[in-house]
Order: C-alpha cells, then sequence, then structure tokens
C-alpha cells in the first residue's frame, strides 16, 4: 500500500495550521486591483474567451453589463473577445468563485483571514439556487438579486460582521459535520449556525435570505478552504494538491511544491448524477467551478461517509457512502486535527485533511468532486447535482514536473558543491 510522506511535509503542517475567520464583506474592487481596473474573473483554470462554455460566457457577459461596461451581456463579450477586458482565473488573483464564478468589480466578496500568517481568500455571496448567474441564468429576477445584493446584503453582512467580530468557520463546519452537512453539495447546517450567529445583526430581509437560501454556507466553505490553500501553497518538494478547477471545458490542478503553475486536462461530464424533473443527459454541461476547492480541503465528496442526506442528491446509494469513504483514505495527505464527523454506525472518524497528489498518481485514485450541474445552454441554470472526477492526466504531468524540479534542484546544488 502507498504510504504517504507527507507526515513530515511542512505544507500539511500549515494546512492544519490554518484558522479562517471570516472578518469583512466588501466590494471586489476594493481588495482585488485587477477587478478594480475593469477587469473579469472567472472559474477554473485559464481558457480563451471564445473557448469559454456557454454558462460561463453568459455569466460574464451578464455581470459585465451590471457593471455599465455596455448595454448587452452580447455587447459585453464581444469586448472581451476583442482583448479590450481582460480576464484571468480566481485563483490566479487568489479567491474562488462556484460554477462560472464570474466577478466584476462591485460584486460584494466573503474575506477570509489567517491571523497567524495574515493571509487573506476571497469569495462572492451566494445567489441561491436554480436561477442564479454562477450557472448562467440571467434575465430580470437574476439582475434584480445580484443589484440587491451589491447594495443590501453586502454591506448589511459587513455592519453585522462590524457587531459580532471575526467568525471561526472551523468551528462552524466542525459542528455542521457533526449534523450531517459535509460542506459542499449539502449546506443546510452550516447555513443555520451561521444564520444564526448573525440574527438581530443584520435587517429581517437579509435574515431570512439566509435562512431560506439552503446553500448560503457553501461559498462561506469555498473561501474557508481556499485561505487554508493559500496557507499550504508554495513548499518546495510538496506534493499537496493546492488546486483543482474547473472551468466547463478544462480540469486544472496545482500542487504546494510547483507553485502557481497550471496542470490542465479535458472536464468530465458528471456521473453519476440526479438531475431536476425534465432534464436528461444531454442537457448536462461538463464540470465546472472553483469549488472544488473544498474537496481538496478535505470536505465535500471526501466527507460522504458522514453525510447520507447527501448521497441522493448527487446520485449515489447511501448503502456505498463507507466503500467510498475507504477508497479515498489512501489519497488522503493526513487527518483532520479539529473536524470530525459521525458515520452511519454511528461511530466517529476524522476528517480527511488534504489530497497527496503523490498518492493520486501511485493509486489511480482521483479526488471524487460533489457538484451542481449547470444546463449547457445559457439561461436556465442549475438542472441537478452529480460527481465529477478531475482527468488523471493532470496529476501525472503535476508530479512529473514537481520530480523534475527536484532533480535539476539536486543537480544544481552538487555542481554548486
Amino acid at each position: 500500500m502507498y504510504t504517504s510522506p507527507h507526515a513530515s511535509d511542512p505544507a500539511l503542517d500549515r494546512l492544519a495550521a490554518a484558522r479562517p475567520l471570516l472578518v469583512d464583506v466588501v466590494p471586489a474592487g476594493d481588495v482585488v486591483p485587477f477587478l478594480a481596473a475593469g477587469g473579469v474573473s472567472h472559474g477554473g483554470p485559464p481558457i480563451d474567451s471564445t473557448r469559454m462554455c456557454p454558462p460561463m460566457r453568459q455569466a460574464i457577459g451578464v455581470a459585465l453589463t451590471i457593471e455599465g461596461v455596455a448595454a448587452t451581456p452580447e455587447e459585453a463579450l464581444a469586448l472581451v473577445d476583442a482583448g479590450e477586458i481582460p480576464y484571468v482565473p480566481n485563483h490566479d488573483l487568489g479567491g474562488v468563485g462556484p460554477m462560472s464564478g464570474a466577478v466584476t468589480k462591485s460584486m460584494p466578496l466573503l474575506i477570509a483571514r489567517d491571523e497567524a500568517t495574515g493571509l487573506q481568500a476571497w469569495c462572492p455571496l451566494n445567489e441561491g439556487s436554480g436561477k442564479v448567474l454562477r450557472y448562467g441564468a440571467d434575465g430580470p429576477e437574476v439582475v434584480d438579486r445580484l443589484k440587491w445584493m451589491r447594495d443590501v446584503l453586502g454591506p448589511s453582512l459587513a455592519a453585522g460582521l462590524k457587531e459580532t467580530g471575526p467568525i471561526d468557520l472551523l468551528e462552524i463546519q466542525r459542528e455542521a459535520l457533526l449534523l450531517g452537512d459535509e460542506a459542499h453539495h449539502r449546506t443546510e447546517e452550516g447555513t443555520a449556525i451561521f444564520a444564526a450567529l448573525m440574527k438581530g445583526h443584520v435587517p429581517d430581509e437579509v435574515q431570512t435570505f439566509m435562512e431560506t437560501n439552503g446553500q448560503w454556507f457553501l461559498n462561506i466553505a469555498m473561501v474557508s478552504a481556499k485561505l487554508a490553500m493559500n496557507c499550504a501553497a508554495g513548499v518546495e518538494g510538496s506534493s499537496l494538491v493546492t488546486v483543482v478547477a474547473r472551468n466547463g471545458v478544462e480540469v486544472g490542478v496545482k500542487l504546494s511544491g510547483t507553485g502557481e503553475q497550471w496542470f490542465v486536462g479535458t472536464a468530465a461530464m458528471p456521473n453519476p448524477f440526479k438531475l431536476y424533473d425534465g432534464y436528461g443527459p444531454d442537457d448536462m454541461n461538463p464540470d465546472l467551478g472553483d469549488s472544488a476547492i473544498i474537496e481538496v480541503y478535505g470536505l465535500g465528496a471526501l466527507a460522504v461517509a458522514g453525510s447520507p442526506l447527501s448521497a441522493p442528491s448527487v446520485g449515489l446509494s447511501v448503502d456505498d457512502i463507507d466503500d467510498i469513504d475507504a477508497k479515498l483514505r489512501p489519497i488522503a495527505a493526513g487527518e483532520h486535527p479539529f473536524i470530525t464527523f459521525v458515520r452511519r454506525d454511528g461511530s466517529e472518524a476524522k476528517a480527511i485533511l488534504g489530497v497527496d497528489g503523490r498518492a493520486v498518481v501511485a493509486t489511480g485514485q482521483v479526488p471524487p468532486i460533489h457538484t451542481g450541474i449547470a444546463n449547457r445552454r445559457p439561461g436556465i441554470g442549475q438542472i441537478g447535482g452529480g460527481i465529477t472526477l478531475p482527468p488523471f492526466s493532470a496529476f501525472v504531468e503535476a508530479i512529473e514536473t514537481l520530480d523534475a524540479k527536484a532533480s535539476s534542484t539536486g543537480a544544481q546544488a552538487t555542481a554548486s558543491a
């Protein structure tokens, strides 16, 4: 059996030590200079705008229209395609965004900070489910909701956080997993805990929006995981996976020891899946979004054994979740020092902490991703949930590059001696 070398990996130590605190909600342009200058960011690895999947293109077009750069999404996209509006992945700017991940300067962002290191990460607010921008939906109700989030929701949460002080995101996830969440496709318990903490500190309409949006905590879990991975990034020689992200066409992987370099393969279709009534496999868009950062951290699909209620929503049988957990343990970089979950037999288990890219290559087991499914046509939105697998080839390339880098460094050290 493959034995992970991460017991002595400083990257895993940093990941275990990370303590994400939610400290503020601010307009994107206040914290991301690229967005302040008029750029737009998106989910997944880099991709030419003309190759983007239709849901991502539509989301970017609508978001830029709200910013006033063009009268219609089509006109905005023409500017993007002509190179007049720059665009980069969220991950390359230190943040994340679900599904299409479109972020522009006026959007309110959740800001998480690790007090020990001072590192930060960001993620936009959750719109709810169904017909929402992140799935490529448009229309007056989508735009009106986004404007309300910009003008009311974001500022209200910022004011509320000034009253509550920083919120410990690991503590919420610890409690939520013990109650049956996996912090990705099922976030109802985390949502309820967070909403209860904010009660009395935000207007009634904001409180109601959070309490009635079961996916509210998803984006909070995302920013927590991204911050933890920012803390673990950049450790020489480390095969700890720090990013898995999807743009609806390709999936990109990063390792701690290879820095900001992307390793990319083709995005898969969800399988298994659970679609809403009236939709079939031909309606699905391939793998999309930055929310896989939650799996990279060790939750989501990697914590399914503690979340029987999440299984049917992604097309799994509850009877299989313990076997899935057993298959995933060999690719774990470690075990979480703080978060546990309850198995179906009532026993408590430590959550996985991080994914070891070298173990992925050695075992052939890639980390599965619990995900929502976007309709491949723009303007429709979410049509279900499922499981996708990132491309094995991307992990192979990443490990080969990591090893080549180590060999080069060793050769240079020998020559210097």
